[in-house]
């Protein structure tokens, strides 16, 4: 009767067990979600790719609402406090999750995106991925140089219905020199105000 007993609770923890286990497996095909599979270095810190440019478009699209859409930039910042790559979105319409420092929060795949993730939104500020770490060597490392492959977690917002966030993860590796930016791939959540995983696309 003890044994029986015994296997009982057993599978009743077990149950409890599994249908209590969060969600972090990552669809491969969820139709909600739009990606962009982009596997190549777009975009290098150094050198600028002329004296006068301060920034260049990381990723461009628009929203199948028919709004204005959203462009994500990459800026460079020249003076020695600052001088490094920062993620900025065009219009304004758009913001990322960082830490207290201002530096490009990173995560891990399988992480639900949504209004209950730890961070700071952006707002009206550019969030920094890196500094240059061969001139500033000893310059705060933030949270993605030479930290391998991470996502990084925005939301971007519809011009015309603004209360409409719409979630979106962009893949990313940074050289531990700060210097060398890769894109891998971008995805968002068609639905505005739906939550996701990183790596779901």
């Amino acid at each position: 009767m003890k044994k029986l007993h015994s296997f009982l609770l057993l599978v009743i923890f077990i149950s409890i067990t599994i249908s209590c286990k969060q969600e972090d497996t990552p669809s491969l095909n969820n139709p909600n979600v739009v990606s962009f599979q982009l596997d190549t270095v777009l975009k290098n810190y150094y050198p600028r790719p002329s004296v006068s440019a301060d920034s260049e478009i990381l990723f461009r699209t628009s929203f199948a609402n028919g709004a204005n859409g959203f462009e994500i930039n990459m800026n460079w910042f020249g003076d020695a406090s600052q001088d490094g790559i920062y993620m900025h979105f065009n219009n304004n319409v758009g913001d990322v999750l960082i830490d207290a420092n201002g530096f490009i929060k990173s995560f891990d795949s399988g992480i639900k995106i949504d209004s209950a993730l730890n961070g700071i939104w952006s707002g009206n500020m550019d969030g920094r991925i890196a500094y240059d770490y061969i001139l500033y060597p000893s310059a705060n490392k933030g949270n993605l140089a030479g930290q391998g492959d991470k996502y990084i977690i925005f939301r971007v917002f519809s011009d015309l219905l603004p209360a409409f966030k719409y979630y979106g993860y962009m893949r990313i590796k940074i050289s531990a020199d700060g210097r060398e930016t890769k894109i891998i791939s971008v995805a968002y959540q068609k639905n505005p105000n739906t939550g996701f995983l990183t790596g779901e696309y």
